[in-house]
């Protein structure tokens, strides 16, 4: 079955077969070519479809139900209203597609292993099912079973995901918002950067979940299982012009920079404010105040914070690989297990350059502060000033220390590195 005559003419004779009248025969077709096919409001239910591509077709309100589309491809196909309670989706590809209203009740869109001829001999490939920037505002998705699928980016606002099995789910940058997620089971799932306004999650199981740059501030958490959970815990919410830019900071590297912006607060009081676990990775707070700042586990590589005050700032187990701190206070900051590393840098084609970003220290304050168990790998450290700091465990590696101050340290108590006689 090839031409598009006798696939017309195949789903003509599976309408009569969904309505049990003479004629009729259940459509079989595997790997079939229905690309950019145009059709509304027919039923392709109980259908045998796998593999087959309907890249940028136009299929509404189509009775997909119980199909086996398995590694079928909906590629920026338009789905809209269209129906495919317990279908086997299993790593189907809907990267991009239009499903607002759409019902996938029960459907199974886990993964699916794909059988594929390489050399002459055949190779099982597991492949994700793909929903990455879809749109499924408003879909009903009871019950479904999305086990491991990529769901970055996706708009399921309003939608119904009661119940659904999304363990290590991708929702990376999603839009939940009012999206029920009652009973739904989101251990390790990937939420970072998700919206979560007025979303329901009683009963709602993120235990393990990365919930990191989620802004949790009107999110009632309270009913669900957040163990073990990454962002979770942050209590004070932040100022609303701060969450907005880094909401859109957010986006902006979760999208790879197509949306959002880059966030720069350049010069802002932002003494005491709690930014634990946040992806604040190539930020601008050049002449920030950040006195008492809670910066736990908040990932800052490549961010500048030039001349910054941080000032008994709390950074234990921050990410700070490629980081920009000349001039910045530190005094009296909580720094234990913080890594100062370097960032490899790639060419245009994503290519290792073999070049090295390494961290700014030059002239940064870090006296009578606490770096137990952190690791400097090589940062510049000219005129860096560690007096009094805690260094125990501290690894300096191949670090250059000959211009740094460390009176008064405990240099004795160093893991590794080579500290200079004046100290």
């Amino acid at each position: 079955m090839t031409t598009r005559t006798e696939l017309i003419e195949a789903i003509k004779k599976h309408q009569l077969y969904a309505m049990k009248q003479p004629g009729g025969k259940r459509m079989q077709l595997r790997n079939g070519n229905l690309s950019r096919i145009k059709m509304s409001k027919i039923s392709l239910e109980d259908a045998i479809l796998p593999g087959s591509n309907f890249i940028q077709a136009s299929i509404r309100e189509v009775n997909f139900n119980f199909c086996d589309l398995f590694g079928t491809n909906f590629v920026e196909a338009d789905l809209e209203g269209s129906s495919f309670i317990r279908a086997d989706m299993r790593g189907a590809n809907m990267a991009r597609a239009k499903l607002r209203g759409a019902n996938l009740k029960g459907a199974d869109l886990r993964s699916g292993v794909m059988v594929i001829v390489d050399a002459g001999r055949e190779k099982r490939v597991k492949r994700e099912t793909d929903l990455a920037n879809a749109d499924l505002e408003g879909s009903m998705m009871a019950g479904a079973n999305l086990s491991e699928s990529n769901m970055s980016g996706a708009r399921l606002a309003d939608a119904d995901l009661s119940d659904a099995n999304m363990f290590a789910v991708n929702l990376a940058g999603a839009d939940l918002s009012g999206c029920n997620l009652s009973g739904a089971k989101l251990k390790n799932a990937n939420l970072k950067g998700a919206k979560l306004l007025d979303a329901l999650l009683v009963g709602t199981d993120l235990s393990g979940a990365n919930l990191g740059n989620v802004d949790l501030s009107n999110v009632d958490l309270t009913q669900a299982n957040t163990a073990n959970s990454i962002g979770s815990k942050s209590t004070s919410p932040l100022p609303e012009d701060v969450r907005a830019v880094i909401n859109a900071h957010t986006e902006w590297l979760t999208s790879g920079g197509a949306s959002g912006q880059p966030l720069n607060l350049t010069g802002r009081d932002l003494t005491e404010l709690d930014f634990t676990g946040l992806d604040l990775s190539a930020a601008c707070f050049d002449d920030c105040i950040l006195r008492g700042a809670i910066l736990v586990d908040t990932i800052l590589a490549m961010t500048s914070l030039r001349n910054a005050d941080l000032t008994r700032a709390r950074l234990s187990g921050a990410v700070m690989n490629g980081v920009r701190m000349s001039y910045a206070n530190c005094s009296k900051a909580i720094c234990q297990g913080v890594k100062f590393g370097g960032v490899e840098q790639r060419d245009a084609k994503g290519q290792k350059t073999g070049d090295v970003w390494r961290a700014d220290l030059t002239s940064a304050n870090f006296s009578h502060a606490d770096l137990r168990n952190s690791v400097f790998d090589k940062p510049q450290m000219k005129g860096a000033d560690l007096t009094k700091a805690n260094i125990a465990g501290v690894a300096f590696g191949e670090t250059d220390l000959s211009e740094v101050e460390m009176e008064g340290t405990n240099t004795s108590s160093i893991l590794s590195g080579n500290v200079s006689e004046k100290a």
